[in-house]
């Protein structure tokens, strides 16, 4: 029996949860098929934080793009600029050394970084007398992976300079003036967001509500990126709601407004269970009949995974209003009621919550649209991807690992 082959996989992601966690379900992935796998991130707190949880191999990069523009990104990301070329030429000795069959960045600074390390990898003399290079180095087959819905400038710039596998999150998430330039990809493919295996095995649940006593829960996500009007919305909007139903509420704050927040819940007289951040999320979605938050990708993915209904508030100022697309994939099949920022009055809120508890059927309706199986299998999709171009590069068929 011949021996299964063992690849080596650079994955770029960094900056946020939302960039780590879909990384951290691949790596794991690709490390349980028998490959090596290395998360390459910027190493900020939030990210040392999470990897502190799981078993990953990383490394660390300050990202040379961290305080620009976001017109230094664009011009970065189609080789116009090079910020600092001695942290280029640092990566790129990396990734020389790692002799990656695949770079696979996931987006932010890390993402961004890695790839152009890449492309240097080109351009660096290979008898230079500053690079250990692996003999058997040849160039990576360098793919992307974009979460949301609006592909963000940077992943614009890269997908028409620089990959040649292209990954979508969520669908149509490249418009056609990028897709027209597309002239390097060979595949162009949606395949969901990776899943992590915790929220994964949630079994799935709808609970009946025909009577106000039963308790309708729900899980309120807010923090400190953004959701502060969501934060200061909950707790009026459940002191009102209360007086007709018996309900629960969990409350993810964000370190910021935890306090103030759980001042205004206990003037109202309410005693939900607040955090300022929830560790288990899994067990918090679990838990839940119904989610309040931002629309990021993630949790976009997460609710379509375990077919969760939701109350979406994208985030107003999120570039190119990502979110408010990332709303609409849900939206659109009747999974989720969709609140402006701008329209997050207490007696939308409150008529909002009150017809999904209220109305019979409507809670296990908004499940079954929500539901995607596409995002339960996203991890195992992508891997076979992965796979797939490193083994026949370039691909045409994609058949072979749907």
């Amino acid at each position: 029996m011949a021996e299964k082959k063992k690849y080596k996989i650079l994955i770029g992601a960094g900056g946020t949860g939302g960039h780590v966690f879909p990384a951290i379900a691949l790596a794991k992935k690709f490390k349980s098929d028998g490959h090596k796998a290395v998360i390459v991130a910027t190493g900020n707190a939030l990210e040392k934080k999470i990897f502190e949880d799981h078993d990953i191999e990383t490394t660390f990069f300050e990202s040379k793009l961290k305080d620009q523009s976001s017109f230094s990104k664009f011009l970065s990301a189609i080789g116009l600029t090079f910020s600092s070329i001695e942290n280029d030429e640092r990566i790129a000795k990396f990734v020389k050394e790692f002799s990656p069959q695949l770079i696979l960045g996931m987006g932010g600074y890390a993402s961004f970084d890695l790839l152009q390390a890449g492309k240097l990898c080109r351009t660096i003399e290979d008898n230079s007398d500053d690079l250990s290079i692996s003999p058997d180095f040849n160039e990576p087959y360098i793919a992307i992976h974009e979460q949301n819905a609006k592909a963000g400038r940077a992943n614009r710039a890269i997908a028409v300079s620089l990959a040649r596998g292209i990954i979508e999150g969520l669908p149509d998430a490249f418009d056609w003036k990028t897709t027209f330039f597309l002239v390097s990809t060979d595949d162009h493919v949606f395949l969901g967001n990776p899943i992590r295996n915790e929220i994964l095995n949630i079994n799935r649940k709808v609970r009946s509500f025909k009577e106000y006593s039963k308790s309708p829960r729900i899980l309120v996500l807010g923090g400190s990126q953004g959701a502060r009007s969501i934060n200061y919305a909950m707790p009026e909007a459940i002191k009102q709601l209360s007086s007709e139903m018996n309900i629960e509420v969990v409350h993810q704050t964000g370190e910021p407004d935890h306090e103030e927040i759980c001042q205004k819940y206990r003037e109202f007289e309410l005693s939900p269970e607040i955090f300022p951040f929830i560790k288990d999320l899994a067990q918090a979605y679990d838990w839940a009949d119904l989610v309040i938050g931002r629309s990021g990708a993630m949790t976009v993915s997460e609710l379509s995974a375990i077919g969760m209904p939701s109350i979406l508030i994208p985030y107003p100022h999120a570039t190119d209003n990502h979110q408010w697309f990332n709303a609409q994939f849900i939206e659109k099949k009747g999974g989720a009621e969709v609140i402006l920022d701008k329209d997050l009055r207490l007696e939308i809120l409150v008529k909002t919550i009150k017809k999904i508890f209220s109305q019979e059927g409507i809670l296990r309706e908004m499940s079954e649209a929500t539901y995607d199986e596409t995002f339960v299998n996203a991890t195992q999709n992508i891997a076979q991807f992965c796979y797939k171009m490193i083994e026949q590069p370039p691909l045409k068929d994609i058949k072979g690992y749907m």
